[in-house]
């Protein structure tokens, strides 16, 4: 069985069946038109220890490098991930540890190295890296091509023997509590630019700061030490934590990514974006902004009550981001040009009053320029006059103060002094999550985003080892998902770096791992349309039964057509010569959801069952199709068709469904082309053997079924009686061999034939219905009743109705109809009491008594009283049976309930078989035996 008709088998199997009414097609779900649990081998190095970092080195000449480091060493290897060398980067006073040589000697014995930054210089050939050894020092590493290879030809211990103290320590740049950095070069010098998390025991000995820029000596011994920063004070530096999560450079600025509480003394955390000038290097034009990423609700568009109401949600904690260029698409729709800047961050809920987050991500993105403009427009509020106060913020920074507002905007500006102070800009950058909290349930740990053509594709890594590829887009109803596969590794994706725009580079766990841009491969797309409809940058065709790219497949390879897919139709059967309607179902029937008819004109479509053909109804089938919704998860393609009559010679038996679509050639690149079949259709010739019941008043209303096989085969049926319909109780059910209809009133008595017509084609019943005098009901005795009593129904033609019923009802409180027996002859019905619920013995209701009889019109109504059911309990000697002692000539029964049905009712009671005329008291039954009855010695029955 080759693949596609797997996939058709799945689809069917996993499609629900509707509930009662007309038919429908089973909807298909998305979901099975992809298969995200097929694997994918993508190439991988091992580095034997947890990665710490990766960097990427490009060549103007061609060659390039990943450098992937561990603790105590870096692995350098090919773009192919073949490793090419190791340097080892600690133990720090260990043998094997050569360039630990280069820096001052330890003196607490052997310290590893977690190699915390990994830097490459945008200007020279070197490689930087910072390890938590020796208080964070920093080597430079040259690079060479040698024989078309990348290597390391010499390395520098960036330190000198003066000017580093605790207090002040220039060559002190990695903190072992984390540190983000970049580097910037001019022509003259590099410049790190540092972001470190700092706390009391890290600021003793030898502290990194919190903010500083530092200057590479030209002399490649360490750094300049009239350095800049800003450090959190004393006071909060145990209780106030700036994790720094993300750094970059762009033209004028370079900026950090953060997420820390709110302000000082509370435990909520949020997320801020720090901008520092590369025109400055005391850090007086150093600006906080926080990002706000966010989902929002519509609750006016939903039900109040509704369980799962959606809630606004704050993506405080950001987890990992990404500067680059969008696409057309998504710069059209965020308002921007596609030469604009944007930040991409990967943001996730936090836990209450913590860092930590939860298993609920969100992608929100911000235009650099917007972000710039905002802080711009923050500083004119904060130095500007006719504001209202404000405070600076950074009081983990700086002393608390309020802004000056003493500059007036509207004249040229002199005095700028209000601009050279750190501040904080007292408003929220506010996006909204760009995945509509699609992603709820899942945390995302890294991004990268690519342009490819005019899609902006982000590459996402998950906590649970696995990478989503999806088109960017702004606040969609769906996900457009281009790949969803496991690196098969446990552990959160980190690291992602790309190489020359067509490759990218994820980690997790001790494993580097290399992407292709435009993803995986194709096999996960499991049907045609899905694989042709994927975007074109990924290189998809159909080959054979599955998706491929173009050098995996050995046969023909298609990128422009599919053939259609049918997966169920109905009815099943169809009788020989009916002009029975089709409903066909699948998907791949049109190339678009809403086809231009000159697109899908109706001879596009061929449809035969068996030999026989099936004209296609355009307008049926339209009106079938259902209407899509933002928020539908499955889909259905819906063709209707006519069988045309068959000929005289036409037969019974199993037939294929087959169905051809030939779309026209057109300016799109996808058409459907080509056949499906699905067996399981029958032609069948029905046939009444029974109707049921034979005869009912005159007056209609009789409840008649018809008996025989394949009666329900066909789309349409119709009962005639005299030629008068017979309304149908309801839709038969596909397998059952009756048919119900509710006979129509006739003008006059005797024989009326019935024909049953099933799309067109007549199916006559083998004998007549007879058509009786109307029903009468003039009485009820007796007055009253209980459970199990016999009632008697008096009136006139009651033999001319098949079924009688009747039902008690009082207070609200309505009986089950419980059937009467057979009649008895044309004036009298005989009945048994429905049970009513009382709540005591003692306890009685009034009511009505209705009396139902098949076919008749309305219902007749007698006021009646209801008793609970008498008990009548056992006499003392075996078996219910008398013996009596010479002389004894009365006898007594306790009951309990007789009395108050005693008056209404008549009540005997027979010893031997003869009437004893009895005596009903409160409690008892008596009763005087007759003179002339002679009890046997083995006694008589009471």
């Amino acid at each position: 069985m080759g693949l596609l008709c797997r996939i058709c088998l799945l689809l069917v199997l996993a499609l629900a069946p509707l509930g009662a009414g007309a038919w429908q097609c089973p909807r298909i779900p998305y979901s099975s038109t992809r298969n995200f649990s097929i694997p994918y081998a993508l190439p991988s190095l091992d580095a034997s220890s947890p990665v710490q970092n990766v960097a990427v080195f490009t060549d103007s000449a061609g060659p390039a490098a990943i450098f992937v480091a561990v603790r105590n060493r870096i692995l350098l290897a090919s773009p192919e991930l073949r490793l090419l060398s190791v340097l080892v980067t600690g133990p720090v006073g260990s043998a094997e540890c050569e360039i630990c040589r280069l820096c001052p000697a330890a003196t607490d014995g052997p310290e590893d190295t977690d190699n915390v930054l990994l830097l490459l210089d945008p200007l020279e050939p070197w490689l930087y890296s910072c390890g938590t050894a020796r208080h964070g020092l920093c080597y430079q590493h040259q690079l060479e091509v040698l024989d078309g290879k990348v290597a390391i030809t010499t390395t520098r211990c960036l330190y000198s023997a003066t000017g580093n103290r605790p207090a002040s320590c220039p060559d002190c740049v990695a903190s072992p509590l984390g540190t983000s950095a970049t580097v910037v070069a001019t022509s003259y010098a590099s410049f790190f630019y540092l972001g470190s998390t700092v706390n009391s025991s890290v600021a003793a000995r030898y502290s990194p700061q919190s903010v500083s820029v530092r200057r590479l000596k030209g002399t490649l011994d360490g750094f300049s030490d009239d350095f800049q920063w800003l450090t959190v004070l004393p006071q909060y530096r145990d209780n106030y934590t700036i994790h720094y999560v993300h750094s970059f450079a762009d033209r004028d600025h370079v900026y950090f990514l953060t997420v820390q509480p709110e302000r000082p003394g509370l435990a909520a955390y949020h997320t801020r974006l720090v901008r520092l000038s590369t025109h400055e290097r005391d850090l007086r034009h150093y600006r906080e902004l926080v990002l706000d990423c966010r989902f929002e609700s519509k609750r006016r568009r939903r039900r109040s009550g509704e369980e799962d109401a959606e809630r606004d949600v704050a993506y405080n904690v950001l987890q990992a981001a990404h500067t680059a260029h969008p696409g057309a698409r998504l710069a059209r729709d965020l308002g921007i040009n596609d030469t604009d800047m944007v930040l991409f961050g990967a943001f996730a809920e936090s836990w209450p009053e913590s860092r930590v987050p939860q298993e609920d991500s969100a992608v929100c993105a911000f235009p650099l320029r917007l972000l710039n403009q905002a802080m711009e427009e923050g500083m004119e509020k904060c130095c500007g006059t006719g504001h209202q106060s404000l405070l600076r913020g950074l009081s983990f920074f700086q002393p608390a103060e309020y802004c000056p507002h003493n500059v007036n905007l509207s004249a040229p500006v002199a005095n700028t002094s209000c601009w050279d102070q750190p501040t904080l800009i007292p408003a929220a950058s506010h996006k909204v999550d760009l995945f509509n909290r699609h992603l709820a349930g899942v945390l995302l740990t890294s991004i990268f985003v690519t342009a490819l053509g005019d899609v902006t594709v982000a590459h996402l890594g998950t906590a649970e080892g696995r990478i989503f590829q999806i088109v960017l887009q702004r606040s969609s109803s769906y996900l457009l998902t281009l790949a969803n596969f496991s690196l098969g590794e446990p552990g959160p994706v980190r690291g992602a770096m790309g190489l020359q725009s067509h490759s990218l580079f994820f980690t997790a766990g001790t494993k580097v791992w290399r992407l292709n841009v435009t993803g995986p491969g194709c096999r996960h797309f499991s049907t045609c349309q899905r694989c042709l409809r994927a975007e074109r940058f990924m290189g998809c065709g159909w080959c054979r039964d599955g998706c491929t790219r173009h050098h995996e497949c050995t046969g023909l390879w298609v990128q422009d057509s599919c053939p259609p897919v049918l997966t169920d139709f109905h009815p099943r059967s169809a009788p020989l010569q009916g002009r029975t309607r089709v409903t066909l179902c699948g998907m791949t029937f049109r190339s678009h959801l809403d086809p231009d008819p000159r697109r899908s004109p109706p001879g596009a479509y061929r449809v035969a069952v068996g030999r026989r053909g099936c004209t296609v109804l355009p307008e049926e089938s339209r009106s079938h199709r259902p209407l899509p919704t933002s928020r539908r998860k499955d889909f259905v393609d819906v063709l209707v068709c006519e069988l045309e009559p068959g000929g005289p010679t036409a037969a019974g038996g199993p037939a294929d469904v087959v169905l051809t679509v030939e779309e026209p050639a057109g300016p799109s690149s996808f058409r459907v082309h080509g056949s499906t079949t699905l067996g399981g259709f029958v032609f069948v010739e029905p046939h009444i053997s029974a109707l049921h019941p034979p005869f009912g008043p005159r007056g209609g209303g009789t409840h008649i079924s018809l008996h025989g096989t394949h009666l329900s085969a066909g789309s349409s049926w119709r009962v005639m009686v005299n030629g008068s319909e017979c309304p149908l109780a309801g839709q038969p059910r596909q397998g059952d061999g009756a048919i119900q209809c509710t006979a129509p009133a006739a003008s006059g008595l005797g024989a009326a034939w019935v024909a049953l017509w099933i799309d067109g084609e007549e199916f006559p019943a083998p004998l007549p219905f007879q058509y009786r005098p109307d029903p009468f009901v003039s009485a009820i005795v007796p007055s009253c009743s209980y459970e199990g009593s016999m009632l008697t129904i008096i009136g006139t033609h009651l033999d001319s109705v098949y079924r009688a019923k009747i039902r008690f009802e009082a207070s609200g409180v309505r009986t089950e109809a419980t059937e009467c027996e057979g009649s008895q002859a044309p004036e009298r019905l005989l009945c048994h009491g429905p049970a009513f619920p009382f709540e005591s013995k003692v306890e009685t209701a009034s009511g009505n008594l209705s009396v139902l009889l098949d076919g008749a019109a309305g219902r007749w109504l007698f006021r009646l009283r209801y008793y609970p059911q008498p008990e009548v309990f056992a006499l003392e000697q075996e078996s219910g049976r008398l013996h009596l002692k010479p002389g004894d000539d009365e006898i007594e029964v306790h009951q309990l309930g007789l009395d108050a049905v005693a008056t209404c009712m008549n009540i005997t009671m027979t010893v031997g078989g003869r009437d004893c005329h009895p005596n009903v008291l409160k409690n008892e039954v008596t009763c005087r035996l007759p003179r002339e009855l002679h009890l046997p010695p083995a006694g008589a029955p009471v």
